[in-house]
């Protein structure tokens, strides 16, 4: 039986995050950064370059003029959007390949991607938040089952066949038999990262019952992984969905809102291709 630490320790040894993303990361939090900063820290990777002007220049911004230059991409990308382009290139990698007994990291990484737009318009729409930590929430709330993938693999797939057959949940099914979950993982890999709390608090406890304000990034997460499952967009095809019931009675009472936001998801994730495809 492992912990949390353990996998990430394991972890950590197949695959380190680069200099890089730590050092965005630490920027993204800090009170002084400058573009500058940002721009001297990103010009040193010249896959995240390419990939950082191209997002500029879709369809996510709508620009009239063609960005060429690393100081102006990073200008109009902005700090929030920057950190998530990078934590996305940081885990594009562990996506691919290695399918089997009910997981895709395929599937998964789409499941990711539409909780990260969901997420981002349910801010928005719903409780009028401008919050870039949503979506980046939403891009890694799984990634400790990227993990479990990576240094448990047997388990898992042993996990997700519990899972599919018997009545309990996800993380009990990973308790059981890897000794952790996913969440605990993700919040171990994600402190790592030196993220902020209320991203920590969100990967930890998004697959909890405990009453967090609507509009915490915790409750949006949660939100968005439901409408996504219900979607079909799940982590593990054929999974169960279900809400807190003071979410269910809160989307409930917004449900003409939600449609609206269903209605639109595909064109909101075409918009930010971009951001969001690993495979390219």
């Amino acid at each position: 039986m492992s912990s949390a630490q353990d996998l990430i320790a394991r972890f950590s040894d197949m695959k380190t995050i680069s200099h890089v993303v730590a050092r965005v990361n630490q920027l993204a939090a800090s009170d002084t950064s400058t573009m500058q900063d940002f721009e001297e820290v990103i010009r040193l990777d010249p896959v995240l370059v390419t990939r950082l002007l191209r997002l500029v220049n879709s369809s996510y911004f709508a620009l009239s003029n063609k960005i060429e230059s690393i100081s102006k991409a990073v200008v109009f990308a902005g700090m929030k959007n920057l950190r998530n382009l990078v934590a996305v290139e940081a885990l594009r990698d562990f996506y691919k390949g290695n399918e089997g007994n009910g997981f895709s990291r395929e599937n998964l990484w789409l499941h990711s991607a539409t909780v990260a737009i969901l997420a981002d318009m349910i801010a928005k729409r719903i409780f009028s938040l401008e919050s870039e930590d949503v979506f980046l929430v939403g891009i890694i709330h799984d990634i400790g089952l990227i993990v479990e993938d990576q240094v448990v693999a047997k388990e898992l797939r042993e996990v997700c066949a519990v899972f599919l057959e018997n009545n309990c949940s996800l993380t009990e099914c990973e308790k059981k038999i890897i000794g952790t979950d996913h969440c605990e993982v993700g919040f171990a890999l994600a402190s790592d990262w030196k993220l902020n709390n209320a991203i920590l608090d969100a990967v930890k406890h998004h697959h909890g019952t405990s009453r967090y304000p609507l509009e915490s990034e915790t409750s949006i997460l949660q939100l968005a992984e439901y409408i996504a499952c219900r979607m079909n967009y799940a982590p593990i095809a054929g999974s169960p969905v279900s809400l807190p019931p003071h979410l269910a009675e809160h989307v409930k009472k917004m449900k003409a809102d939600y449609r609206i936001i269903i209605r639109d998801l595909p064109e909101e994730m075409a918009k930010a291709a971009e951001l969001y495809h690993a495979a390219e």
